[in-house]
């Protein structure tokens, strides 16, 4: 099997890249190679505003579970195995099944996921335990707070296969293992796998742009010839 963790640069520096830009420039650029849809809904938002995460996908399918199966909840404990075994700091992304009724994370999946190289969360779903994650410095991206347990309502599935995240332009968003998550206080783009790099390094360019043109309107210089000059704003 592919290691869906291997790109052409080293983990650690396409993360440490990514956190240094952000979600519109990101999107711009997907937007423009024809991907528009990469969005996800608009009410996926960090826990602390300040927060910005970045990383490769490692995906989780959760279920509603009403009888609180114990088997099924003793399987996280493998799914924080595999975590580790990805040899990389990644994202816990979580689908949870359309699911409302209860947190989907919380601090101690922050721990055990800290500790296995888990360096952010996207839940589909609910979060808990907030004051312990602000502490903590986790971030943690959801769709709502609530201190409702998933236990007899919710439990783990299934881990690195294909989920399905809310979208923004559309229903929903496909995320595989090892693409890219990146996320901050304006919503969550997921950059596929195959184009980690190249959109990375079309965004600096698109942010180095941005940089040039904004220095040149605060230094006075005439609106229309800077757009004449640049093409874009």
């Amino acid at each position: 099997m592919t290691n869906p963790y291997s790109y052409s640069r080293p983990v650690p520096e396409l993360i440490e890249r990514y956190r240094a830009t952000y979600s519109g420039a990101v999107y711009d650029v997907l937007d423009e190679l024809g991907y528009p849809n990469q969005a996800l809904a608009m009410d996926i938002k960090p826990i602390d505003n300040t927060w910005v995460m970045a990383g490769p996908a490692f995906t989780m399918k959760g279920i509603p579970e009403p009888t609180g199966d114990a088997k099924l909840r003793e399987r996280r404990i493998h799914m924080f195995g595999a975590m580790k075994e990805a040899g990389v700091p990644i994202i816990d992304v979580r689908d949870c099944s359309f699911d409302m009724q209860a947190a989907h994370y919380g601090e101690m999946n922050a721990t055990v996921g800290g500790a296995c190289g888990v360096v952010g969360a996207l839940v589909d779903g609910g979060s808990r335990d907030t004051k312990f994650l602000l502490e903590r410095g986790f971030p943690v991206f959801a769709r709502y707070l609530t201190p409702v347990e998933a236990v007899k309502r919710w439990s783990y599935y299934d881990w690195q296969l294909t989920v399905s995240l809310r979208g923004a332009l559309t229903s929903t968003v496909q995320v595989s293992p090892g693409d890219f998550i990146m996320g901050d206080l304006d919503g969550v783009v997921v950059i596929p796998r195959d184009l980690v790099v190249s959109v990375l390094e079309k965004t600096e360019e698109l942010i180095r742009h941005e940089d040039a043109v904004r220095a040149e309107f605060e230094a006075g210089e005439d609106p229309v010839a800077v757009y004449q000059r640049h093409g874009r704003l």
